[in-house]
C-alpha cells in the first residue's frame, strides 16, 4: 500500500464524529449541572426531578470510573484491557466493584462508603420502586427540603447532595493525581 492511499482504518475513523463522544469526566459536569439547578429550586416537584437526575449522574460517575479502571487502557501488543490498579484502589474506598467472571466487560458497583451507600439506596428506590419522597420542612428552600415522608424525620436533601458532590470531586482529584 502506498503512503498516499487511504487504508481501511482511516475510512472507518472518517465515519466517527469524535466531537459526539463525551469525555468520561463529563459525568462530573452533569452532576454539577443538576446540583447547581437544584440549589435555587423552590418547587418541590421540580427539585425532586433535579435530585433524581443528580443521583443518576452521580451513580453513573462511579459506574463509568469503575469501567474505565478495568478497560480504559489496552496493551498495544495484544489489544487486551489493562487494569488501572491505582484507580481501583481509590474507587474501592467508596464503592464495591464487581467484575463478572463470565463476562469481564460487565462491571457493577455498589456503595461501600456511608455517602455512596445512601446514594445507591436512594437511587435504587427512585429508579426501580417509587419516586423520591421529599418534603418541605421550612421556608429556607432548598435547604429545608428533606428526604422522607414522616413528620420531624428525614435527611436534609441539599446538605446530602453537597456532601456527595464534594466526595465525587475528591475522588476525581485522587484519580487524576
Amino acid at each position: 500500500m502506498s503512503d498516499d492511499s487511504p487504508n481501511k482504518f482511516d475510512s472507518w475513523l472518517d465515519l466517527i464524529d469524535l466531537d459526539a463522544i463525551a469525555d468520561p469526566d463529563d459525568k462530573i459536569a452533569e452532576c454539577e449541572y443538576f446540583f447547581t439547578l437544584a440549589s435555587t429550586e423552590t418547587n418541590v416537584q421540580h427539585f425532586r426531578w433535579l435530585i433524581s437526575a443528580f443521583f443518576g449522574a452521580a451513580y453513573s460517575y462511579f459506574e463509568i470510573r469503575a469501567m474505565w479502571a478495568f478497560h480504559g487502557f489496552s496493551d498495544p501488543s495484544t489489544g487486551e484491557s489493562v487494569e488501572d490498579s491505582e484507580a481501583l484502589v481509590i474507587l474501592r474506598r467508596y464503592v464495591n466493584i464487581i467484575q463478572n467472571p463470565k463476562n469481564p466487560r460487565f462491571i457493577k458497583t455498589s456503595g461501600s462508603h456511608p455517602i455512596t451507600m445512601k446514594l445507591y439506596e436512594l437511587r435504587k428506590g427512585n429508579t426501580h420502586h417509587y419516586p423520591l419522597t421529599i418534603k418541605r420542612t421550612g421556608k429556607n428552600l432548598p435547604e429545608d427540603f428533606y428526604f422522607g415522608y414522616k413528620r420531624n424525620n428525614g435527611t436534609p436533601v441539599f446538605a446530602f447532595c453537597k456532601e456527595l458532590m464534594s466526595l465525587i470531586n475528591n475522588v476525581q482529584a485522587m484519580l487524576q493525581s
